[in-house]
Parts: C-alpha cells; structure tokens; sequence
C-alpha cells in the first residue's frame, strides 16, 4: 500500500510538472509579437513597439528583420504568421497557404510609405523627373550631367539597402514597368549603409524608405537627416522647383510626390486573442495611426486632416 501511494505521488507530480511546463510554454507563444518586417521598416515598427509595449508590459516583442521576399516566403512556409510588406499577397499565394495549412489570410493597411532619393551634401543636383529617374535605373542615363539643369560631372553612382529589399521591388515594378535594372549600381547590407554611403561619396543616389530619413528634433516632420540631401521628384518630363517636391507628409497625402506606396500588416493566425493579434489591431487603430503621424515621416492609413505648413 505504502509502494501505490508513493507511486500515486510521483505519478501526480510528474503530470503537474508536465502541465506547468506546457502552460508555460503556451503563455509564452500566447504573449509572444512574432513578426517579419522589412529593414526599411523598423524606425516606425520599433517606435510602435515601445508604446505597444508600455500598454501591454507581458508582450514579448520578437521582430524579425529582412529583405521583403524572405519575409513572404517565410509566411508562405508557415514560419511566421505575421509580417509587414508593401504588398498584399496574392491569391495564388493565399491559396497556397491555405492548401498547405487551412490557414485564412487577412491584412490591414497601415499606412503610405514613400520612396525617397538621396544625395550628397555637396551634390547641387537635387531636381529630377520620373522619366528621368526610369532612365537611370534602365542604364540609359549614366552620369550627372545628363540630368535638367544639372551642374554636377561625373558617374551616377546608385545605392539600395538589399537587393531583395521592397525598395528595389518597387523600383523595378512600379518604376521600371518590370524591366530588369540596369547601371552602376550596388546594394548596402541595410538603410544605414545607404545613408553613410551617400554622405560620404559625391556622386551617389541613394534609394531608401523615407522613414530613415527623419528629423528627430524637427516635430513638423518637415526636415530631414542633415548628413544628406534629398532629390525633389516631378511627375513632369519638364522639371522646375515648382512642379517636383520632397516626400514630406503633406505631399505624400496630396498625392503630389510620385514616389508612394501602401503598407500592410498581414496575419494567417487562426486564433482569436493572441498578443501578436492585439499588436496588428493597434497598428491599425487610432492609437497606432497617431504614432504613425506624430513619430514617422510615413503617412498613416486612417484619414487626416491635411494641413500645409510652410517651412521658413
């Protein structure tokens, strides 16, 4: 008798200690913010999850930064279920995931993202037209002083983040109308290295998410980043300081700077309430969208009120 209930004992404890670990481990995935971002993201996704954060302080943010295409493909593997992309998927992919895992695919915009052209400080070059930013990342513009009103010598010298990067997808495909590109053209290990690049090298343009640039002692956003200059962009074949402008909040809202883009937060979580589900619904809501507008040069999805303010 002495023997069962010693055994009954161990038998209780073992299946204690099996379910408090189980638990543990569900509170952890439960608490868990597992998401997959681009790099030229993570100012704006960082900042999010500072305040997300200080809400809910049992969070466990786990951001995964990379190129665009990795963060898909690890979605479309089921690795992660949650990621940021300037793109929704499409329904080929939405079908291949829920082939594979019965998993349901929903997103959210979050936000408008512009694409910004950098320079050097001692570059003077700072007007340049769509057509002719195509012809640039086509090869058939190659040096400076091919550009209007150019007063600069010497090759044009193009810098991405990543060469898998939603910066060079969108070049490419919105820009370029699918065509491969083309130049002399290299790619940065990330958004830092382009700025550091441009900043140092005369004859760079750096291509880069306009959240980088920000001017964190500036609460206008009307200002960048003093080691570099940023390129005025014009719709016209013609350019003129009236008709090219810089990827300030204002313009992006006013669709008057070319160079835009939509954000989403996309999720194939099956389950309800999750900590990384409370994170893509803040994003997205009131809370999220005012750090998107007061900490960000992005514009936030939700609708504002657009005022222009002029800079002296």
């Amino acid at each position: 008798m002495k023997n069962i209930s010693i055994t009954l004992i161990a038998l209780c404890t073992t299946l204690l200690i099996s379910c408090s670990q189980k638990k543990s481990g569900e509170d952890k995935d439960y608490y868990k913010v597992d998401i997959a971002i681009d790099e030229t993201f993570r100012p704006i996704i960082e900042e999010e999850m500072r305040v997300f954060n200080a809400k809910y302080p049992e969070a466990i943010p786990a951001p995964r930064y990379m190129p665009e295409t990795d963060a898909i493909n690890l979605m479309l593997k089921d690795s992660v279920r949650m990621i940021l992309s300037t793109r929704p998927l499409s329904q080929q992919e939405t079908d291949a995931i829920f082939a594979s895992y019965k998993l349901k695919v929903r997103y959210k915009p979050i936000a408008y993202d512009a694409i910004a052209l950098i320079i050097n400080p001692e570059n003077k070059d700072s007007l340049i037209s769509v057509s002719e930013l195509r012809s640039t990342m086509t090869g058939k513009i190659t040096q400076w002083k091919q550009l209007q009103h150019a007063t600069s010598n010497g090759n044009i010298e193009v810098v991405f983040d990543n060469a898998n990067s939603s910066t060079v997808r969108y070049i490419r495909d919105s820009i370029c109308g699918g065509t491969q590109l083309k130049g002399n053209m290299k790619s940065a290990k990330t958004n830092e290295d382009v700025i550091k690049y441009v900043a140092q090298t005369k004859n760079a343009l750096g291509i880069i998410g306009v959240d980088w640039l920000r001017n964190t002692n500036d609460s206008t956003n009307l200002t960048f980043n003093r080691k570099i200059r940023v390129m005025s962009v014009s719709r016209s074949t013609v350019t003129e300081p009236s008709n090219s402008y810089q990827p300030v909040q204002y313009y992006i809202a006013t669709g008057d700077y070319p160079l835009t883009r939509c954000l989403y937060m996309i999720t194939t979580d099956p389950r309800t309430r999750t900590m990384g589900l409370n994170f893509y619904y803040f994003v997205s809501d009131q809370a999220g969208q005012l750090i998107i507008t007061k900490s960000s040069q992005l514009l936030p999805y939700m609708p504002v009120h657009v005022k222009e303010v002029v800079s002296d």
